[in-house]
């Protein structure tokens, strides 16, 4: 996949049906009301670490389904010539070593990370949503290296996210 690929679109979620769910996901995050107003109306929220954060939510299987998404404060359109090879490198591997979607947000140009499997279980959603926080302060600090530091450190991808692989 590229990081211009379109987010899975999930089923279409009818009215009031995911309330429950979403406030469970709220609750196992700690969200104040505000914030847990935010998450059921599908707008961005700032997460555990500051990052922002939405869940997407559908009917499959006649059971609410959830998947995070992380915002990246980072824009495709901001990459270029020599950032393309790490952005790619990152890609892959948060692809095929950790099972989630560096790609675009859903409606806008911003870089965002998402799970690739949707969760039945709102516990889980908010471990997604933990774990994708960790996921995404590591791919910026490959993709948006310190000034002073070598982003070709980790090879010809750029710095390693192996210290991200271990479960939070």
């Amino acid at each position: 996949m590229t990081p211009t690929s379109p987010p899975v679109p999930l089923p279409p979620r009818p009215p009031g049906a995911t309330s429950a769910f979403l406030a469970q996901v709220g609750l196992q995050l700690g969200m104040p009301a505000d914030v847990l107003q935010a998450l059921e109306a599908g707008e961005p929220f700032s997460g555990p670490s500051g990052l922002l954060c939405r869940v997407h939510t559908g009917i499959a299987g006649g059971r609410c389904i959830g998947h995070p998404e992380v915002l990246l404060p980072l824009a495709a359109a901001e990459l270029g010539g020599p950032d393309v090879p790490r952005l790619l490198g990152v890609q892959e591997q948060l692809l095929h070593g950790e099972g989630w979607l560096l790609g675009l947000m859903a409606g806008g140009g911003l870089l965002a990370l998402r799970p690739l499997q949707g969760q039945h279980d709102a516990v889980q959603v908010a471990a997604d949503l933990d774990r994708g926080q960790v996921l995404a302060r590591a791919a910026l600090e490959v993709l948006v290296p310190a000034e002073g530091t070598d982003p070709e450190a980790g090879g010809p991808d750029g710095r390693s996210l192996a210290g991200a692989g271990a479960a939070p």
